[in-house]
């Protein structure tokens, strides 16, 4: 059976022919992968597809250079983490073109939020949803890669930084989480 064998077992399995060998894998990773593009790209329904569907081909392509020392789902995230860096660096080129093509066009959002209805599950999960949104990416990429239960030398790897910085980031994640929620709690009461 597919699913008992390990992940390098399917790998190696598939580069030699193996069909059912890739969608094990594939179903193996498909939830959390798609799950963690998503987050990181909330707003951005239809690039997330593309940036989903982008890991997995490269990550076919590339699986020559999988190395077994470290987890294939960290090394599925970084593949991720990186699109998703792209994608937000072109995105930025593109509307600092339309700034310059724009200039002096200065167009107000007058949408404003429609007061709640008490703390109920969907109020409370677009208020995480925000808090999580206020965090810079890094930050929010540490809080989201534990979710998935990446370990923290994964992430590190992932973030091209040390172990105990990703370590400090998820404490200041989890403290900055906690106090916009303290300060919408308080609000609210």
């Amino acid at each position: 059976m597919e699913t008992d064998k390990t992940d390098l077992e399917l790998i190696r399995e598939f580069q030699s022919g193996s069909s059912p060998a890739f969608d094990a894998l594939y179903e193996r990773y498909r939830r959390p992968l798609y799950g963690y593009v998503n987050r990181q790209m909330q707003g951005h329904t239809s690039q997330a597809d593309d940036v989903f569907q982008q890991t997995w081909m490269r990550a076919i392509d590339n699986l020559s250079t999988y190395r077994d020392q470290e987890k294939f789902s960290a090394w599925l995230m970084r593949i991720a983490h990186n699109l998703i860096i792209d994608y937000y660096r072109s995105l930025k080129r593109r509307a600092e073109d339309e700034l310059d093509e724009s200039y002096g066009d200065t167009t107000e959002d007058t949408s404003g939020e429609t007061p709640g209805s008490g703390m109920d599950e969907r109020e409370r999960a677009r208020r995480l949803t925000e808090a999580l949104n206020s965090l810079t990416p890094e930050l929010r990429e540490v809080f989201l890669l534990r979710r998935e239960n990446i370990p923290f030398q994964e992430i590190a790897k992932i973030q091209n930084c040390s172990v105990n910085t990703s370590l400090a980031r998820m404490r200041y994640a989890i403290k900055q989480l906690t106090n916009k929620l303290k300060d919408w709690e308080s609000d609210n009461s």
